[in-house]
């Protein structure tokens, strides 16, 4: 019987190492786990979050926390962390929170000029605008509105400021602009004689009719109304 006794305590004793053990290498296989998600992903970027920091990284790029972005496309970035490779998809976070969209919403990544540049379209005419606080209105030159068809001389004569110094121009209502889904009405345009400005200026009279967010070279645009 004491035999019997000595062989099951100590078998108990081996399965409360093993048990033991267990505690002490799981916690390593969770600690491996890097602490970086992609929240954003875009051709050659990423939106890149360790911990609480949101960075927007550039292929071969390394943050300050030490994430270097190998690769990156609309589908997954590959990182290099603590000298592991890492190959990631949008965040599971991310993924498992998601919700339908009430309303439309854009992420413009700023481009090497430290601006934001986007697609659109001005009364269903296809255009790339400049996204500017700077500007209290859309602001394109004559030339480009005579390409989108816009009847510009029967807008209120004006001038208007540019870095080239006082311009003539035409002041207008344009029906509709659309960027990404995001659609206003109504939006205020200064029509500038000439070749100036070379890009449509995506001014406040559309972006005050949005709201607006800008953080690590990321500017969000969603719908408001």
């Amino acid at each position: 019987m004491a035999n019997w006794i000595g062989r099951s305590i100590k078998s108990s004793l081996r399965k409360a190492s093993c048990l033991a053990l267990l505690c002490v290498v799981l916690p390593s296989a969770v600690l491996a786990v890097p602490p970086v998600e992609i929240v954003g992903l875009f051709k050659n970027q990423a939106v890149v979050q360790v911990g609480s920091v949101q960075r927007l990284m550039k292929v071969g790029q390394t943050s300050p926390e030490g994430v270097e972005l190998l690769s990156a496309d609309t589908a997954q970035a590959q990182v290099r962390y603590q000298g592991e490779t890492y190959t990631l998809s949008l965040s599971n976070r991310v993924h498992s929170g998601f919700r339908q969209a009430e309303k439309a919403s854009v992420t413009i990544p700023s481009d090497d000029m430290g601006q934001y540049r986007v697609r659109g379209a001005i009364n269903s005419q296809y255009v790339n605008f400049l996204v500017d606080t700077g500007a209290s209105v859309l602001a394109m030159s004559s030339r480009e509105a005579g390409r989108l068809g816009i009847d510009y001389e029967r807008g209120q004569r004006g001038q208007v400021q540019t870095a080239q110094g006082t311009a003539d121009s035409y002041f207008l209502i344009i029906d509709r602009v659309t960027v990404a889904g995001i659609i206003a009405h109504n939006v205020q345009a200064a029509i500038i004689d000439g070749n100036y400005p070379v890009e449509i200026l995506l001014g406040m009279s559309f972006l005050r009719q949005v709201s607006m967010q800008e953080n690590s070279g990321v500017m969000i645009l969603t719908q408001k109304f």
